[in-house]
């Protein structure tokens, strides 16, 4: 099968939710970060039969690590929380998003943006993962540093091999042996989604950002991230968050309604 680079990007770039002047900023960056993908992932010319494509681990600039048992409040990142974009932050790359941190530690911060699905079918992208051919997933844009790194989140009762717990019941791997067996234990797009790219922050500038006011911190709930709609997350989130008391082990008030 030949990646068709251009008419995905074109996809891509129009599938992103964003105003018209930060979409045009915006577009060269999707461009390389698309074409990152297609070169990692993809050779130019057609897939050789039983050729095989691998999921990269995010690592930068830290590895996810698990936290204590503290009680967060509202000005504390932390792995398991969202970073919801305040209305005051003008960098279109993250305005109106909606970011899960999967990492934060004194090497930096690590997260995934959760509400940028793109047009792009995830089987377009990695043809040779088996069980993809009949289903219509899509990729989600996950951030600007290396858009040619895959992650994916799961919902699952029980842990999947080669992942790592986040909160509850919600995983998170870069494993493409992981996706098959997802794939082949037929998981739905409310119960596994996967990203290219990630957000990066390095030492205490996350830190810096939430002292801003660019961001808001809220206790991450699986019901933003798998079932509703990802045009409504952030809207739903700015306008509760200034309230919502993050607490560990508690999903938010308004996740169970």
């Amino acid at each position: 099968m030949k990646y068709n680079r251009i008419a995905h990007t074109t996809k891509l770039v129009r599938s992103v939710n964003i105003g018209p002047r930060q979409k045009a900023l915006f577009i060269g960056f999707v461009v390389i970060a698309l074409w990152l993908v297609a070169a990692a992932l993809l050779p130019a010319g057609p897939m050789q039969a039983g050729a095989q494509v691998s999921l990269l681990s995010v690592r930068k600039p830290a590895a996810p690590v698990m936290p204590g048992r503290e009680l967060f409040t509202v000005s504390s990142p932390a792995k398991g929380n969202f970073l919801v974009a305040s209305r005051r932050l003008v960098d279109p790359r993250f305005q109106e998003t909606v970011v899960l941190l999967i990492s934060y530690d004194e090497g930096g911060a690590v997260g995934v943006i959760i509400n940028r699905p793109t047009e792009v079918r995830l089987v377009d992208l990695l043809p040779s993962v088996q069980g993809l051919k009949n289903r219509t997933d899509v990729v989600y844009y996950g951030g600007p540093v290396e858009g040619h790194r895959m992650l994916m989140l799961i919902r699952s009762g029980e842990k999947p091999e080669e992942s790592g717990r986040m909160f509850g019941d919600v995983y998170f791997s870069s494993s493409k042996n992981t996706l098959e067996s997802m794939l082949k234990s037929h998981k739905t797009a409310k119960q596994l989604r996967v990203y290219a790219g990630y957000a990066g922050w390095m030492p205490q500038q996350l830190d810096g950002e939430v002292l801003r006011g660019d961001w808001l911190i809220v206790r991450a709930d699986a019901r933003s991230i798998f079932e509703k709609k990802p045009s409504e997350v952030w809207p739903e989130l700015i306008r509760r968050g200034a309230e919502i008391q993050v607490r560990d082990g508690d999903e938010p008030d308004f996740a169970k309604r």
